[in-house]
C-alpha cells in the first residue's frame, strides 16, 4: 500500500529483478518446551496446512508421544504422512504406521474425524491391493462433512486413482474456483512479499559549532568594539548640542534594533545555503556506487518521484523541479539507515511517506526551494535597511562632533571599534545563528520523527492486518495448480481414468519477489510450474508460468514423449541451497530445472541454524514424487509403474527420494 488512498503495491509488469526475500519473524511453528501437547498438535495442523507433511508429522507425533491421543490428532497424523505423496512413494515403515493407525478405526464412537479416518483407510484399500469397494469409498468420501472431505481431497490428491478422481473431480475443481480469490487474495496477497518496516528514524540536528571558546573570544571583542562608541558618545555629549543629544540617544535604540534584523537576515541566509548545497546546488555530486545501499534508495526516490507525480503529463517538469529536495532526502535515508544493516525494502515505506509529503506540500503551496523555504520577508529586509542607514547616520554625527571635541582620541576610537567590529561582528552572527539554527532543527526534528512514526504505526498495523496466513497461501497456490492442471487435461484431452500418475513441479519464475516466515517454505509472486500427466502410453509434459499476485498463468509449452524417449534424470546439488534437476530426452538436449533455491539474504540467526530449510522447499514443491515418477520412467519405463505399485515388490519407495 502506497498511501491512505491505495490498496496496492503492485505495479502491473514491474518485477525485482534479483530482490533478497524477506524473512518475516513469526512464532506460528514455535512450540516452547513448556507448551502442552495441544501446541504441539496445532503446529503440526499449521505445517500440513502450509504444505509441509513432514513437519507436521514430527509435531503430530511429538503430541502423540506426549499424550494428546484423539480423533483428529490420528486424523491428521494419517494425512501428514499421505500428503503430496502416492501410495507407491510411502516407505515400510510409513505403511506400518498406517496400519497401527487403521486400529484407532476400530473405536465404537464415530464422530466426523474417526468418520474421516474410515474414510481414509477406505479410499487407501483401493489403491493398496486389498480389494477395497471403490464405491463404497467414494460414497463415504461424499457423505463426510466438508471441512474433512475438503482436507481428504486436498491431501490425497496423488493417492486417488484416475477413475476415483475422475468421480470426485467435479468437486475438486469447483472447490478450487472458489478458493482460488476467497479471502480477498488480490486485496492481501501482495503484502506477503512487502519487507517487515524499518522504524521510523529522522536525522538528528548536529550541535552548534560554535562553544564556550567562541563566547570567552566574543566578549571582549564586544566590550572592545562598544567601549569606543561611549567614548565618542561622551565627546560629543560635551558639545552640548541637539543633535549630539538626538544621537547619542538613538544609538541605544537603533543599533540594537538593527542588529536583530541583521541577525533574522544573516540567519536566514546561512539556512538557504546549508539546504542549497543539502540539494546540491552549485555542485555536480557523484553518483553512489552500483548496486549499494545508496544506489537502491536513490532508484526508489526515483521511481516514487514518477510514480506520484501530480499530472502524468508534466512528469518531466515535476522531476526537474523536485531534482534538489529528491537528493537531499535521499541523502537524509541513507545517513540514517546505511550503519545499521537495513536493507533498501525495509524503508520503502518511508520513501513513500516522504513522496507523497513532497507533493503534498507542493500541491498545497508550501515552499520546498531553499530560497522558498528559507525566504527573507520584504517588510524584514526593509526595516533591516532603514535601521541600519538610521544607526549609522546617528553614529556618523556622534564621530563628528566628537572628532570637534578631541580629534586624536575620536580616530583612535574609530580605528578601534572599526577593526574589533571586523571580528565581532561575524562571530556574534554566527553564534546567534547556530543556536537558533540548532533550536529550529530540534522542534522540525520532533515534528518529522512524529510524522513518520504515526506513518510507520500506520503502514506497520495495516501490513499485520492484511498479510495472508500461511495456509492460505497454500490453499492459494493449490487452487491456482488445480485449475492448471484442468487447463492441461482439457487442452490434451484426458479424462482422469486415462492418467496413472500425475505430478506437480512448481518452481520459482525469476525475476520475482519472494518471502517466508521463519522456519516456513519460501514463495514466490511468480512460479513456473510443471505438470506431468502419465498415461498408458506415455507422458504429457506442460509448463505454465504463474502469476501469484493476480492468480493468471499462461502455457509456455506443451511436450509429449513416450516412456523410452526420458534417457535419463539426476538431481545436481550445488549447494545446501539449491537443488536442480537435468532431464535427457534421447532425441534432445537436457533440461535444467531450478527447483529450491532460497534467494541470498542476511538471515537471523535463527534462520541461520534451521539445516532443513531446503527439504521444507523441496516437500512444498513436491519434489519428492515427481522425482520418483521420472526416475522410474527412465529406469524402467512402463513396467515401472505396475510393479512400484505393489507394496510386497523388492523396490524401496524411499530409495529414489533419497537419491
Amino acid at each position: 500500500m502506497n498511501g491512505a488512498e491505495t490498496s496496492n503495491t503492485a505495479e502491473s509488469g514491474s518485477y525485482v529483478g534479483v530482490q533478497a526475500g524477506q524473512v518475516h519473524n513469526s512464532h506460528i511453528y514455535v512450540v516452547g518446551p513448556d507448551d502442552p501437547p495441544e501446541h504441539d498438535y496445532e503446529v503440526g495442523r499449521r505445517y500440513l496446512a502450509g504444505g509441509v507433511p513432514s513437519k507436521a508429522r514430527e509435531h503430530l507425533e511429538k503430541a502423540y508421544a506426549r499424550g494428546f491421543d484423539r480423533p483428529e490428532l490420528h486424523f491428521h497424523r494419517a494425512l501428514a504422512i499421505l500428503s503430496k505423496r502416492s501410495h507407491r512413494d510411502l516407505t515400510h515403515e510409513e505403511r506400518a504406521v498406517l496400519e497401527d493407525l487403521s486400529a484407532v478405526t476400530a473405536s465404537t464412537g464415530r464422530n466426523t474425524w474417526e468418520r474421516g479416518l474410515d474414510t481414509v483407510f477406505a479410499l487407501l484399500s483401493c489403491v493398496d491391493g486389498s480389494g477395497g469397494d471403490v464405491e463404497a469409498a467414494m460414497a463415504a468420501l461424499k457423505a463426510l462433512p466438508t471441512a474433512q472431505r475438503d482436507l481428504i481431497l486436498r491431501h490425497l490428491d496423488l493417492v486417488l486413482s484416475g477413475g476415483m478422481k475422475q468421480s470426485v473431480w467435479h468437486q475438486v475443481r469447483e472447490n478450487a474456483e472458489k478458493e482460488r480469490f476467497s479471502n480477498g487474495r488480490l486485496d492481501r496477497v501482495w503484502s506477503y512479499f512487502e519487507a517487515e518496516p524499518a522504524g521510523a528514524r529522522a536525522g538528528s540536528p548536529q550541535p552548534p559549532s560554535t562553544g564556550r571558546q567562541d563566547l570567552f573570544i566574543g566578549l571582549p571583542l564586544a566590550v572592545a568594539t562598544l567601549v569606543p562608541v561611549v567614548v565618542m558618545a561622551r565627546l560629543s555629549l560635551a558639545q552640548e548640542s541637539l543633535v549630539a543629544l538626538l544621537a547619542c540617544l538613538g544609538l541605544p535604540v537603533l543599533l540594537p534594533a538593527a542588529g536583530w534584523y541583521v541577525t533574522a537576515w544573516h540567519h536566514r541566509h546561512r539556512r538557504r545555503r546549508a539546504l542549497e548545497r543539502a540539494y546540491g546546488y552549485g555542485w555536480s555530486p557523484s553518483p553512489p556506487p552500483k548496486g549499494g545501499f545508496a544506489d537502491q534508495v536513490e532508484r526508489k526516490f526515483d521511481h516514487y518521484f514518477a510514480k506520484y507525480a501530480p499530472d502524468p503529463l508534466t512528469r518531466n517538469a515535476w522531476l526537474d523541479r523536485t531534482r534538489g529536495v529528491r537528493r537531499a532526502l535521499r541523502d537524509e535515508v541513507v545517513r540514517v539507515y546505511r550503519e545499521s544493516g537495513i536493507g533498501a525494502d525495509r524503508v520503502t515505506w518511508l520513501i513513500r511517506f516522504l513522496v507523497r509529503d513532497v507533493r503534498r506540500r507542493l500541491q498545497e503551496g508550501q515552499p520546498v526551494e531553499p530560497h522558498e523555504v528559507h525566504r527573507v520577508d520584504p517588510a524584514v529586509m526593509a526595516r533591516c535597511t532603514v535601521l541600519c542607514l538610521a544607526a549609522a547616520t546617528a553614529m556618523a554625527a556622534v564621530a563628528a562632533i566628537a572628532f570637534q571635541q578631541a580629534p586624536f582620541s575620536t580616530a583612535a576610537c574609530l580605528v578601534l571599534t572599526a577593526v574589533t567590529a571586523r571580528f565581532s561582528v561575524p562571530l556574534w552572527l554566527k553564534i546567534h545563528s547556530e543556536r537558533r539554527r540548532f533550536t529550529e532543527e530540534s522542534q522540525e526534528h520532533s515534528a518529522t520523527k512524529a510524522a513518520r512514526e504515526a506513518e510507520y504505526h500506520r503502514w506497520k498495523s495495516k501490513l499485520n492486518s492484511l498479510r495472508p496466513e500461511e495456509k492460505e497461501m497454500e490453499a492459494w497456490l493449490n487452487a491456482d495448480k488445480t485449475l492448471i492442471l484442468a487447463e492441461t487435461l482439457k487442452s490434451h484431452r484426458l479424462a482422469w481414468r486415462e492418467v496413472v500418475a500425475h505430478a506437480f513441479l512448481p518452481t520459482p519464475k525469476r525475476p520475482c519477489e519472494s518471502a517466508h516466515v521463519s522456519k516456513g517454505p519460501w514463495r514466490y509472486s511468480r512460479y513456473e510450474v510443471r505438470v506431468f500427466l502419465v498415461t498408458g502410453e506415455g507422458v504429457r509434459e506442460a509448463t505454465v508460468v504463474l502469476d501469484f499476485l493476480r492468480s493468471r498463468w499462461r502455457v509456455t509449452s506443451r511436450k509429449n514423449y513416450r516412456f523410452d524417449a526420458l534417457s535419463s534424470v539426476h538431481v545436481e546439488i550445488a549447494s545446501t541451497r539449491r537443488y536442480t534437476l537435468n532431464i535427457t530426452l534421447n532425441n534432445g538436449p537436457s533440461e535444467s530445472i531450478v527447483v529450491s533455491e532460497a534467494p541470498n539474504l542476511d538471515a537471523p540467526p535463527d534462520e541461520e541454524l534451521q539445516s532443513d530449510a531446503p527439504d521444507i522447499n523441496l516437500e512444498t514443491a513436491g519434489f519428492s514424487h515427481t522425482l520418483r515418477v521420472l526416475e522410474g520412467i527412465a529406469a524402467e519405463g512402463k513396467p515401472w509403474f505396475g510393479r512400484a505399485g505393489d507394496p510386497h515388490s523388492g523396490d524401496s519407495p524411499g530409495a529414489s527420494t533419497a537419491a
